[in-house]
């Protein structure tokens, strides 16, 4: 799932939420959010400590590790027009739980890098006719909801295979199957009364190539969710931090 599209979801599973603050003691503090009215509903929690940062909730548990305070660290992510622009490579980098838990065989980049692959033959004219319902074929009923699957499907797929039947005598003739090259090879004519004169040649159809290059893994979309809440959550602490000097509450 794209960054955008998680922005706007995000967006739409936090409208209601609200902050909680239920310890805040210099850089130890722990925040939650949550709708009051659904609280299990995509909640999640920030919990800081000199140097850390943990966020918890609806979901698998992140926590990053870079500067001792790490809402400082997070800041980078609001920006003044107030919207929220994430740095998924460069955060997952500072991650100090499970790195690989963030990346997933992501079957919609799959078939999008398949489809990808396929028009620039198509425009390059290197595929053969039909191509296009061999592809859907693959996309429909291929093993490909894991990236194992993926891979070999990409290996073993071949399409529109043919076969070269020539003769000394200089005839030759292209077949779309052998049973039928086999068949030309029988009719036709011999100027020496030798058939092994003549010979089948199988010419490769289309396959795909090199894609043991291609990268299949993205960001798993709660990663991506996480880090729009970390940021948007610093946002309503920082805001009511605000507020709460303004209206002499904090010293």
């Amino acid at each position: 799932m794209s960054e955008e599209k998680i922005a706007g979801r995000f967006k739409r599973e936090t409208a209601n939420h609200v902050m909680e603050i239920k310890h805040d003691d210099g850089l130890y503090r722990h925040l939650r959010f949550s709708n009051p009215k659904c609280r299990w509903a995509y909640w999640f929690d920030l919990i800081t400590w000199p140097n850390n940062l943990v966020f918890r909730g609806d979901g698998e548990t992140f926590a990053f590790s870079r500067v001792e305070d790490m809402f400082e660290f997070f800041r980078s992510g609001l920006w003044q027009d107030g919207s929220i622009h994430i740095n998924p490579h460069y955060w997952a980098e500072k991650l100090t739980s499970d790195r690989d838990s963030v990346v997933k065989y992501d079957q919609a980049l799959f078939e999008r890098l398949v489809k990808e692959h396929v028009a620039d033959a198509i425009r390059d004219r290197t595929a053969p006719r039909g191509i296009s319902r061999a592809i859907r074929e693959l996309l429909e009923n291929g093993d490909i909801t894991w990236e194992g699957g993926a891979r070999r499907e990409l290996e073993e797929f071949e399409y529109g295979e043919t076969f070269k039947v020539s003769c000394v005598c200089g005839a030759s003739e292209v077949f779309p199957d052998a049973h039928d090259a086999a068949l030309w090879k029988i009719r036709h004519p011999s100027t020496d009364g030798v058939h092994n004169v003549r010979r089948t040649e199988r010419v490769v159809g289309f396959t795909f190539e090199d894609t043991y290059e291609w990268q299949l893994k993205d960001y798993h979309w709660w990663f991506l969710w996480a880090c729009h809440g970390i940021v948007w959550g610093i946002s309503q602490y920082d805001l009511a931090r605000a507020a709460a000097v303004q209206g002499g509450e904090v010293a």
